[in-house]
């Protein structure tokens, strides 16, 4: 028993100075099963209150698993419905024995229905699962209450209480004893530098959101932590480096991505968020944002540059959030649904807007739709707007808005079929590119709608596949231009 019991304790030694704490603690709650010394309770209940306060949000095997343990532990001896009960008292016995367990079973002992013979056998059963210690006062208070004719029930409780009441605790020998006194020296050395890390996380960070183009800020902050030996202080100095080591920065993100991205707030898809010198500047909303009232963001929020909106459905609510001063550094917003961009308000800081879908063809069904270019010029700094899944008329409505006369770019794509960029300060202010050579009419029809930006200058980028009749076919679309250059693309197969 010893040696297992070494074994263990080692094991969780190892993994902690990994600091892979999840691990660790599943190798403490290995050594209680193989003795179920006190000591170990108490230490399993203080790592766990670590975990937390400091893992909050992390996923993963281990994580999972004492997460469920624990979400089972707080049930047990809820005043559910009998039959929740009985369920709960199934699933423990899928559960590896916890001491987390105990005091819920006995909870369980004390409700009015517990005297119920099937429920008294499962309750037995889940007991003697996790085993002793445990307290036999309220066992002993249903077996008073159980009825004669409940004999055999009542006979599997006597033999349980008898486990309770006869079992004697197993004393640690000296070498666990040492290896349990090093973790507990491990634990408290680490919450002590990650009380300084906190400490210097507070006293830098209102400067970093506070001047988020200022790197002087980041680097002075990355080098206190890297002295405590915080993560983020070697990601920040990483990222601001010239020659960036990638694959150590990968290695980072791998391991504490959702702990540094925890500040956004869970309506962000985790994964999905960009980090620039050390900090977050594009997230992704998560689906579930579009039923949510979105909580206040937050001041970690000031270093984000560009939000996807993953075509997640907008309200006036969501207007009022992106109007915080917090998201004042906001300067992009990608995969906006047209109807929604109607009820965006006037974001100030937004400068460059991807909209998701065809104005003409959805302003069919919905004729609002009409008049969503001449409420983006209503956006102050807005001069860069992207129309994905566009179409050939889209081109003209936004060349007879008042939009049209404020963009510095306007981009339409076509995904696989064409794509049309205007640049009113070009010397050739206007490229259109045919993807696909069987597009040709539609390509036509683009051609016809650009001359809307003005007939300065075009730049035609053909498939090489595109046959002369159609390039006439082209050159006649384009004949209303001063000036057009053709290009054969002969790199798009």
């Amino acid at each position: 028993m010893n040696e297992a019991l070494h074994s263990y304790l080692e094991r969780a030694a190892e993994s902690f100075e990994r600091k892979e704490e999840e691990e660790a603690f599943g190798a403490v709650m290995d050594a209680w099963r193989e003795c179920r010394a006190s000591e170990l309770v108490l230490f399993a209940q203080q790592f766990e209150a670590r975990l937390d306060s400091t893992h909050a949000g992390r996923e993963g095997e281990y994580a999972q698993a004492r997460h469920a343990a624990r979400d089972l532990a707080r049930g047990l001896g809820a005043q559910g419905q009998p039959r929740e009960v009985e369920a709960q008292l199934d699933a423990l016995l899928d559960c590896l024995p916890d001491p987390r367990f105990i005091p819920g079973l006995l909870a369980i002992a004390s409700l009015p229905s517990a005297e119920e013979p099937q429920r008294v056998s499962r309750l037995c059963a889940a007991l003697r699962h996790v085993g002793p210690p445990f307290d036999v006062e309220p066992l002993d208070g249903l077996y008073e209450r159980m009825r004669p004719e409940s004999w055999a029930s009542a006979a599997r409780l006597s033999f349980v209480i008898s486990l309770g009441r006869d079992w004697v605790p197993r004393e640690l020998d000296a070498k666990a004893r040492e290896l349990l006194a090093a973790l507990w020296e491990a634990m408290r050395v680490r919450a002590d530098k990650e009380s300084r890390n906190v400490s210097i996380r507070e006293q830098w960070l209102p400067r970093v959101y506070a001047n988020p183009e200022d790197d002087d800020v980041r680097l002075v902050m990355a080098d206190q932590l890297l002295e405590t030996g915080d993560p983020l202080g070697e990601f920040i100095a990483l990222q601001c480096s010239p020659i960036p080591d990638e694959k150590r920065i990968d290695a980072l993100l791998a391991t504490h991505l959702r702990s540094w991205e925890m500040p956004l707030g869970d309506h962000i898809d985790s994964g999905a968020t960009r980090f620039e010198r050390g900090f977050p500047v594009a997230v992704r909303m998560a689906r579930e944002a579009a039923s949510l009232i979105l909580p206040e963001p937050g001041p970690a929020w000031s270093t984000v540059r560009e939000i996807d909106w993953a075509a997640v459905a907008w309200s006036v609510v969501h207007a009022q959030w992106l109007a915080h001063p917090h998201l004042r550094g906001v300067t992009r917003m990608r995969r906006v649904e047209l109807y929604w961009a109607r009820l965006m308000g006037q974001p100030p800081s937004v400068s460059r807007l991807e909209l998701w879908g065809s104005v003409a063809i959805e302003a069919v069904g919905t004729p609002a739709l009409g008049d969503v270019f001449d409420r983006l010029a209503l956006w102050p700094n807005l001069s860069w707007l992207e129309v994905r899944a566009g179409h050939a008329s889209d081109v003209s409505l936004c060349a007879s808005s008042t939009l049209a006369t404020k963009l510095e770019r306007f981009d339409v794509t076509l995904p696989g079929v064409w794509t049309l960029t205007v640049r009113p300060g070009d010397e050739v202010p206007i490229e259109a590119m045919l993807v696909s050579a069987r597009a040709v009419e539609s390509f036509a029809r683009l051609l016809s709608a650009a001359e809307g930006f003005g007939t300065r200058g075009l730049r035609v980028r053909c498939h090489p596949a595109v046959d002369a009749a159609s390039i006439n076919d082209l050159r006649w679309a384009t004949s209303g231009f001063s000036h057009v250059e053709w290009v054969s693309v002969s790199a798009l197969l």
